[in-house]
C-alpha cells in the first residue's frame, strides 16, 4: 500500500533527530516535522568527529558557518592521525583529500582511476619509493598537520564539535520544526503500522512517516518489527568516556582527530577548543571497566584527571537489516552502530536522510520505496563494516590477549575477497562501482592500506598517467608546507564550496591548490 507524504514525526532529540530534521527542512520543505523530546536525559556524545558531508549538509542549509563554528565550539578537522596500530612506534595518516588527476590529465575515463597515491604504491614496487615516505609524498597536509599541528586549507573541511551544543544550535536555527515534549510515549499500531502516538497519556499524534531516532532503545522501530540485525562481531565494545582539559592548550590542540592504539584497543581525542572529548576504547572480554578507567587516567596523567568525572559507555555494534518498515524509518543509532573509529556515526546518520528525503521527493512512498532504501544502506553498512575491520585485520600487532584474538579471529569472507581483489587491481573506481553508496572513497583505502605496509601487484597503467604522475608528485614535494594555527582559523560565513577556511590573522580566504 502506497502513503502520501505530508508529514513526519521525529523521535529523538540527539545529533540524529536533529540532523534528520535539518535535512527534511532543507530538502523536504513541503513537510509539516514534529520532534518529540523527553524533558529529561542526555545525549551520549562527548564531543564528535565530523567528515565533510556534516559541512556540505550546513552550507545546503545556508547555515552561517562561521556563526555554527564559533557557537558549537567548533575547531577545523582535516583527518585522523592513527599512532601504534600496524605496531608501536608506527603511525599512519588518513586526510581529507581529492588527488584525482582531473583537470591536470584529462578525460575522466583515464584519470579517475589513478591518482598519485596510486602511482605512489606502483613506485614502492618498483624501489622508488617507500610506505613510510607515502604520506609525506602524496599529501601536502602532512607536513602541517601531522609535523606541525597546524591546520592544512586544503584539508580542512570538516570540523570536530560539541555535540550538546548542535543540538541547541538547530534547535535555535530550525523554527519551523515543531517540537513536542514527552517522556512516556504509547504507541498505537493498526495492521503493522503506526497508527499514533499518545504522548504522556494526554495528546495523540500521527503522521505519515514516523523516523526513530531514539538511540539503541529503538523505541518507535521494535513495534512495527521484531529487529532483523545483521550478523556481525564487534572488534570493540565498551568505552570509557570524558571531557578532558587542556594543560596548554597552544601546543596541545590539533587539527585531527587521534586515534592512537593501545593494548586493549584504541583512544580517541577530539580536540575542541576548550576540552578534549576523549575515550578509552575496548572490549570487554579482555579488559573490565575499572581497569580500562584506570588506564584512561593513567594516558591522560593524574594531575589533568584529578576532578574529571567519566562516563562508562556499552555499545551496542547491532545494524538492522531493515531500518525502514511500513511507515516507520531508523536512523542514527537506532539503525546500527559499528563502533567510533573513522567518525562513521554522524556520516551514517547523514547518509540515511539523505537517502530518505530523494526517497520523499515525490512525496510518497510505498514498499519498493522501503526496499529500494534498505538495499542501499545495506551497502553502505558493509563498506563501513569492511573498512573498521581492515584496521584491526591486517595490524602486526601481538603484544597483548587482545591483539593476538583480534588479528586472528575469523572477518567476513566479503573483507577477504575485497582487500585480494585491491591486492591485484588496487582499489578503484572500477572495481568499487557504487551501485550502493559508499561510506569510504578509493583513496581512503589507499591510505589505510598503506599504513599496513599492503603489498599490491603492478599494474599496466597508461604511460601518460606515469608522466602526469612524477609531474605532480614533484609539484608536491616542491610546496612550501603551509599550516594556520587551530586556534587562528574559522570558516568563511558565506562559504558555499570546498574551501571554508579563513586566516583570521589575515582575513583572506585560503584556497586550495587542488
Amino acid at each position: 500500500m502506497g502513503q502520501t507524504t505530508d508529514s513526519v514525526v521525529i523521535v529523538g532529540a540527539g545529533s540524529a533527530g536533529w540532523l534528520t530534521a535539518l535535512a527534511l527542512d532543507t530538502f523536504c520543505p513541503f513537510l509539516k516535522i514534529r520532534l518529540i523530546r523527553p524533558s529529561r536525559g542526555a545525549a551520549i556524545g562527548v564531543g564528535e568527529s565530523t567528515q565533510p558531508d556534516f559541512v556540505e549538509l550546513l552550507q545546503a542549509a545556508r547555515i552561517d558557518l562561521r556563526a555554527f563554528y564559533e557557537t558549537c565550539e567548533a575547531t577545523m578537522k582535516c583527518g585522523i592521525f592513527y599512532r601504534d596500530w600496524n605496531e608501536v612506534g608506527k603511525h599512519y595518516w588518513h586526510p581529507f583529500s581529492d588527488l584525482s588527476l582531473g583537470e591536470q590529465f584529462g578525460p575522466a575515463n583515464l584519470s579517475a582511476n589513478y591518482t598519485v597515491a596510486h602511482h605512489y604504491q606502483q613506485m614502492i614496487l618498483r624501489r622508488r619509493g617507500s610506505h613510510a615516505r607515502y604520506y609525506k609524498s602524496v599529501h601536502s597536509s602532512y607536513e602541517p598537520c601531522v609535523k606541525n599541528k597546524q591546520v592544512a586549507p586544503e584539508a580542512a573541511v570538516a570540523f570536530h564539535v560539541d555535540a550538546h551544543k548542535i543540538t541547541e544550535f538547530l534547535q535555535r536555527h530550525l523554527t519551523r520544526v515543531e517540537v513536542l515534549e514527552a517522556d512516556d510515549l504509547d504507541v498505537q499500531v493498526e495492521d503493522g503500522r503506526i497508527a499514533s502516538i499518545v504522548l504522556d497519556g494526554t495528546r495523540t499524534i500521527s503522521a505519515d512517516l514516523y523516523v526513530d531516532c531514539s538511540g539503541f532503545a529503538r523505541a518507535i522501530h521494535k513495534h512495527v518489527a521484531a529487529p532483523d540485525i545483521l550478523p556481525y562481531e564487534a572488534n570493540v565494545n565498551r568505552a570509557v568516556a570524558a571531557q578532558v582539559p587542556y594543560l596548554d592548550i597552544e601546543k596541545e590542540i590539533t587539527p585531527y582527530t587521534g586515534a592512537h592504539a593501545h593494548e586493549h584497543g584504541w583512544t580517541w581525542s577530539i580536540p575542541l577548543r576548550s576540552r578534549v572529548g576523549s575515550g578509552y576504547v575496548y572490549h570487554g572480554d579482555f579488559c573490565t571497566a575499572d581497569q580500562a578507567e584506570s588506564n584512561f587516567r593513567e594516558y591522560w596523567g593524574a594531575q589533568r584527571m584529578r576532578d574529571v568525572e567519566v562516563k562508562h559507555i556499552a555499545f551496542d555494534s547491532a545494524s538492522l537489516r531493515n531500518p525502514w518498515v511500513e511507515n516507520v524509518i531508523a536512523i542514527g543509532l537506532s539503525a546500527g552502530f559499528v563502533e567510533p573509529l573513522e567518525a562513521t556515526g554522524l556520516n551514517w546518520t547523514i547518509t540515511s536522510v539523505q537517502l530518505l528525503c530523494q526517497s520523499l521527493a515525490a512525496r510518497y512512498y510505498d514498499r519498493d520505496t522501503s526496499a529500494k532504501y534498505n538495499f542501499n544502506i545495506l551497502g553502505y553498512v558493509y563498506d563501513v563494516q569492511d573498512f573498521i575491520d581492515a584496521h584491526y585485520k591486517l595490524s602486526e600487532r601481538r603484544d597483548s590477549e587482545f591483539w593476538r584474538y583480534i588479528t586472528a579471529r575469523e572477518y567476513p569472507e566479503r573483507l577477504a575477497h575485497r582487500l585480494a581483489m585491491y591486492a591485484v587491481e588496487m582499489p578503484t573506481n572500477r572495481n568499487r562501482i557504487k551501485a550502493t553508496p559508499w561510506a569510504f572513497s578509493e583513496l581512503s583505502w589507499l591510505d589505510i592500506l598503506n599504513g599496513y605496509n599492503f603489498r599490491y601487484e603492478k599494474v599496466d597503467v597508461d604511460p601518460r598517467l606515469m608522466e602526469v604522475s612524477d609531474a605532480l608528485l614533484e609539484k608536491i614535494a616542491a610546496r612550501e608546507p603551509h599550516g594556520i594555527h587551530p586556534l587562528k582559523c574559522s570558516p568563511r560565513p558565506d562559504a558555499r564550496g570546498p574551501q571554508i577556511l579563513l586566516d583570521q590573522q589575515t582575513g583572506q580566504p585560503r584556497v586550495s591548490n587542488y
